[in-house]
């Protein structure tokens, strides 16, 4: 549910059946679109039933959460974006975990797209209002490689591409138990039916309430990481959270990421990396493709997954 307006100094939010069993960081970080150490700092300001209560503290169905109406609500990034490639028509860049794509409605703060339009002007009209050239998103908590057009050809040209599928995309994840072969995962992914912050993968049949996006994706093991298993993800499609909600749907949640049913860790939102992208060059019709490591720390992460 979403945020209500309580007296005037506070701001107050009901948990939903849907959202039960959350932590209270995780349940902020969903509800304001935030990174979980953003979240870890909200939670100190909210209450619990009126009550002070730990970033850890697992929530019930029909628990009100509050917030003083001062509190900023952003984003806030480790790093800003860096440039990984330059050219005349587009701009290849590296997003950190916890930095949103675009500006998030209502509570304002830093973005990819609100940092191009500063330091690249010719972006800041490109595409619909906010983007400022960006063809794609990443969700807050994923890092990895997006692509920014810098002319409107190239833009309508790149939209089109990632509209048809035709665009490669390529991520790393750690998640858990142990992935023992390739697979790959054909659900349509909807709207969860309790909770306007989640999605979740369908069976097989007609959804006639709700919109569905079609979504496959390609999952390869890389090895054992703790006791989880760094993956590698390849899909063309691109619903919300596809990679998040197909891997929980198979058994393999993301480690930390316990919006879509991972065990919360403490410094971790989640282990997911855009790793590579495939398209084609809009100016010269040729292949293009980026491969961007996942950043350092996110390695440190991951290689000291274990139990809780």
């Amino acid at each position: 549910m979403g945020w209500m307006n309580g007296d005037e100094t506070l701001r107050e939010a009901v948990v939903a059946d849907a959202d039960r069993g959350l932590r209270l960081d995780a349940f902020l970080a969903g509800q304001m679109g935030i990174g979980r150490r953003a979240a870890a700092r909200l939670a100190s300001r909210a209450r619990v039933n009126g009550r002070r209560a730990a970033k850890g503290r697992v929530l019930a169905a029909g628990d009100v959460i509050t917030l003083p109406r001062e509190t900023p609500i952003e984003a806030e990034p480790e790093t800003l974006p860096t440039i990984v490639r330059r050219e005349s028509d587009l701009l290849v860049l590296e997003k950190p975990s916890g930095l949103p794509s675009v500006a998030i409605a209502g509570h304002g703060g830093p973005s990819v797209a609100g940092w191009l339009a500063t330091t690249h002007p010719e972006c800041a009209e490109i595409g619909r209002p906010g983007e400022s050239g960006l063809v794609h998103r990443l969700d807050n908590g994923t890092s990895g490689v997006l692509l920014a057009a810098r002319s409107t050809d190239a833009y309508d040209a790149l939209r089109s591409q990632f509209d048809e599928h035709r665009v490669e995309k390529s991520y790393l994840a750690v998640v858990e138990g142990h992935v023992e072969a390739p697979t790959e995962i054909d659900a349509p992914i909807g709207q969860h039916r309790k909770s306007r912050t989640r999605v979740r993968a369908l069976g097989p049949g007609s959804h006639p309430r709700y919109a569905v996006t079609a979504a496959r994706t390609r999952v390869v093991p890389l090895g054992p990481v703790g006791t989880g298993t760094l993956i590698r993800a390849d899909t063309r499609t691109g619903a919300r959270h596809q990679i998040r909600v197909h891997l929980a749907h198979a058994g393999h949640p993301l480690v930390g990421d316990a919006r879509y049913g991972g065990r919360p860790r403490d410094g971790i939102d989640y282990l997911l990396h855009a790793s590579g992208l495939r398209w084609t060059d809009p100016a010269s019709g040729a292949l293009r493709e980026i491969i961007h490591p996942a950043p350092a720390l996110w390695d440190e992460l991951a290689t000291s997954v274990d139990p809780p």
